[in-house]
């Protein structure tokens, strides 16, 4: 995937804080078509053909945020102060979290391997010897492959001993764990929303921007200026994405007008307290094993594509869905919006009605940067007494489920863990041979972001500053093999 760093991640950053901006400023109908040009100046140098494709790619991103589904509704007649009015009249259509830009598409040729000028046509010539398909010959002392024949199992990449073996993907298509993202018949990305689990990947990877979240803050943006009562459920994700403490961040929230501040550690450990009760009851009765439930990317995973998987999830719900509800308890009039690192949770909050809206990292910096918040300038705020679920903080991490959920089993013996750390295509293939051979583990912690959800798409610093924000690794780091023994506390 893409490195969080690079400059489509500056331009949509500017575009959401631009947009939120002149929404506050009551100022966005008047302005909006003009933000293309803000953006992408006349003098600019342009990255793509011309500025004029570049503004109309801002044009497009703006649409995203507005929450528009590009792929159905891209009326190029249509002036960005129309799609303003039409959103912020009538709810968010619901549908597909991911959208298309077939205009930023640059249709990339296929998946291949080829040899590039640092081979030397050694004597050995491990590349031939290895090649299943037998599609290597050489000529005028370098190597060739035969695209025809090559089935790219990269075993020639692999034992170059030069390296002169390089592998050209295509980003979006190797990115998807599920083989949801193709090219039409055009040559343009397109999503399978039937295969698709919204985990966000080809958003990440795609280096033109041609896949993009429709957003949902600007229904949250007009609540907050409003003045309703909004609660912030912030996920454990949340430490670590922004220059100042938790409790500053807290402070910070309620600056830019949420009434209430809610950890979803507090969720997550009830979540805990469920899969370790329910692992207790599979062990004693020899059920088998246990996945845990607070993925919601592995959960579309497992409801599509691995169906027999079923009868092995828990059956608690997740974090965000228990501080929904802890929210409801404590102000019923509230309305309570995610804040997190995940787009697969846009989703699932579509499953309660305790939950009215799911919004990024990313867009909250836009909010921040709207409303003139320094987070490292706030008071810290009061965070209560956080003593019962500050091991759950550990959630955003890799391993970090799985030690919650150990720590509240009691009397059950040693458990077994197998942590799955990152989803992939060789991962779920893996996964697909548990319908026939399941796996001798207790208790299988599945995270589809490597690292955990510090590495989530809606993350706003990349996992190494997270984790020196957060204070370095208090309890569980990000699992580094795939099978490990944990011993159950008594």
């Amino acid at each position: 995937m893409l490195e969080l760093n690079n400059q489509y991640t500056v331009i949509r950053r500017r575009v959401h804080a631009e947009v939120l901006k002149q929404f506050f400023s009551d100022t966005l109908l008047e302005n909006v078509d003009k933000i293309p040009f803000t953006i992408i100046p006349k003098q600019r140098v342009p990255n793509r053909c011309c500025i004029y494709k570049e503004r109309a790619m801002v044009r497009y991103r703006i649409m995203a945020l507005l929450g528009i589904n590009i792929e159905k509704d891209d009326d190029e007649l249509k002036s960005l102060a129309s799609y303003v009015q039409e959103v912020l009249e009538k709810p968010q259509e619901q549908g597909p979290i991911l959208t298309t830009i077939s205009t930023a598409c640059s249709s990339c040729p296929p998946d291949r391997y080829l040899i590039s000028d640092a081979c030397r046509g050694c004597f050995a010539r491990p590349c031939l010897a290895n090649c299943p398909k037998d599609c290597i010959s050489f000529s005028n002392g370098q190597a060739h492959i035969d695209e025809s024949r090559c089935v790219r199992c990269g075993k020639c990449k692999e034992v170059c001993p030069f390296h002169a073996v390089v592998h050209i993907p295509v980003p979006c298509e190797s990115a998807c764990p599920v083989d949801a993202v193709k090219k039409n018949d055009e040559g343009y990305v397109e999503i399978d929303h039937k295969k698709c689990i919204s985990c966000g990947r080809c958003a990440m990877s795609c280096p033109f921007g041609a896949i993009v979240e429709r957003s949902s803050i600007m229904p949250v943006a007009k609540m907050l200026k409003d003045g309703e009562h909004l609660t912030a459920l912030i996920a454990p994700a949340i430490e670590g994405q922004f220059p100042g403490t938790l409790a500053q961040i807290k402070q910070a929230l309620l600056e830019v007008g949420f009434s209430s501040v809610i950890e979803v550690s507090a969720g997550a450990e009830t979540t805990s307290l469920h899969e370790a009760e329910e692992l207790l009851e599979r062990k004693s009765q020899n059920q088998g094993f246990m996945t845990t439930s607070c993925c919601p990317a592995y959960m579309e995973l497992a409801d599509r594509h691995l169906t027999f998987l079923g009868q092995r999830k828990s059956s608690a719900l997740s974090p965000m869905a228990y501080s929904a509800i802890q929210a409801k308890e404590q102000h019923p009039q509230t309305k309570s919006i995610f804040i997190g690192p995940c787009l697969a949770k846009k989703v699932e909050a579509r499953k309660y009605d305790t939950l009215d809206g799911v919004i990024t990292f990313s867009e909250l910096a836009a909010l921040f940067i709207a409303k003139e918040i320094d987070v490292r300038e706030m008071e810290a705020s009061d965070l209560g007494d956080t003593a019962s679920f500050e091991d759950c903080r550990q959630f955003a991490l890799s391993g970090g489920v799985a030690s919650c959920v150990l720590s509240r089993f009691k009397n059950g013996g040693d458990v077994e863990i197998l942590p799955i750390n990152g989803l992939d295509k060789k991962t779920v293939r893996m996964m697909k041979t548990w319908e026939k051979r399941p796996v001798g583990a207790d208790l299988v912690e599945v995270m589809c972001c490597e690292g955990g959800c510090i590495n989530g798409p809606g993350v706003v610093v990349k996992p190494s500053v997270a984790m020196r924000l957060r204070g370095g690794n208090k309890a569980a780091s990000p699992v580094k093999a795939m099978r490990s023994i944990i011993g159950a506390k008594e």
